[in-house]
């Protein structure tokens, strides 16, 4: 039986001297060519048709085998070495390091020890600086997600498991600088100042709602907080976010504003082509809270009333912590709340209605005060 994915990755021995990131994909990425049916193959062919001289081939009826961290006997260590009958590849991993020297010709030198046939040595790096020696396939781990995975995973759409693997994968190396993004494009740039634009109107919008009339309109507002509630604080751009805190300690926060940049936050934008940057009503937690907030019944009720009833506002609450600082997200977005209003005081007036709906949503009957804060 093959070695589950947890176990493959568990396997290797992690080193000071290594960047942990970089073996933890090599792993990931050896347990996708073991596993993943057909995959090996496909990766040896891809190898191959950037070395035209090779003396080798490969066809589904060689034996492929793929070993992680092996160690020479000049006690150097290949990170992932593939083996196609007695030739195969040797293969060097970087996303931030550089190579040590000479550490390509010492494989290269090594390679009569590993198998009597051709090896051919590989290098994927991060960033094209890190080509400072030779080898016979160069490639970035941008080009292996563009050009390699990418492309593989349309064959295996009607495989779950392996299409479901390839995915997550592909998320992975996105997730973390390895995959590729969109191009800039004219109308991009073109925008640029109106989009810059538009987020100072909105900030200005926000802020200006900083002196309106809070304690008669959310009475329960005062009774939510530790300290209780005098007024709101302006909170310029910071965690992708700009608005107003009802309290000034977070036990818990009340939040509403404008939702930025969502990459802090564990959630994806409510109408990402049309509706623009969400407007949010949170509560927010000390992350030492969190397990004592939401451990009791009293937090299970509340959740429930809240699904039951929160009006037209998009839902998201945590009963498992994806952020341990946040409890509880109101949303809609802000085009439309905005649909339909013109000019300064009416969009003002929006801002603040849709606010003041969320706080009252989060704060009626006192029970969110009533929580182990």
């Amino acid at each position: 039986m093959n070695d589950t994915i947890f176990d493959f990755l568990r396997s290797y021995v992690p080193s000071d001297k290594r960047d942990p990131k970089e073996d933890y994909l090599t792993q990931l990425f050896a347990w996708l060519l073991i596993n993943v049916k057909g995959l090996d193959l496909k990766y040896c062919e891809y190898l191959l048709k950037k070395i035209p001289n090779s003396t080798f081939t490969v066809t589904d009826s060689d034996t492929i085998t793929v070993e992680t961290q092996r160690t020479l006997d000049n006690g150097k260590r290949i990170d992932l070495l593939i083996t196609v009958n007695d030739n195969g590849f040797i293969c060097e991993h970087k996303i931030y390091s550089m190579l040590s020297p000479n550490q390509i010709m010492n494989y290269s030198s090594m390679a009569p020890s590993i198998g009597k046939g051709q090896f051919h040595t590989v290098l994927i790096t991060l960033g094209t600086y890190q080509w400072t020696q030779p080898a016979d396939v160069r490639i970035l781990w941008s080009s292996l997600y563009r050009d390699f995975l990418q492309m593989e995973i349309k064959n295996y759409v009607d495989d779950s498991v392996d299409y479901f693997m390839l995915d997550q994968t592909l998320n992975f190396m996105q997730n973390n600088s390895l995959g590729t993004y969109g191009e800039i494009t004219p109308g991009a740039i073109a925008g640029y100042w109106e989009t810059f634009g538009l987020k100072n109107v909105v900030n200005n919008l926000v802020e200006n709602l900083r002196v309106r009339e809070w304690d008669s309109k959310c009475k329960n507002l005062q009774h939510c907080n530790t300290q209780g509630f005098t007024e709101p604080i302006f909170r310029k751009e910071r965690w992708g976010r700009v608005g107003l805190e009802m309290y000034s300690n977070w036990s818990p926060g009340i939040f509403a504003g404008i939702l930025w940049d969502y990459s802090n936050h564990g959630i994806e934008p409510l109408n990402e082509k049309n509706g623009g940057p969400d407007v949010v009503i949170l509560v927010d937690l000390p992350e030492v809270g969190y397990a004592q907030v939401t451990s009791t019944q009293a937090c299970t009720d509340y959740f429930q009333k809240l699904n039951q009833n929160h009006g037209d506002f998009d839902l998201i609450h945590f009963p498992e912590p994806k952020d341990h600082w946040r409890l509880i997200v109101l949303r809609k977005s802000l085009g439309d709340v905005l649909q339909g209003k013109q000019g300064q005081k009416e969009q003002e007036n929006a801002l603040y209605e849709t606010f003041c709906d969320g706080i009252k949503l989060l704060t009626k009957d006192g029970d969110l005060g009533r929580l182990n804060w």
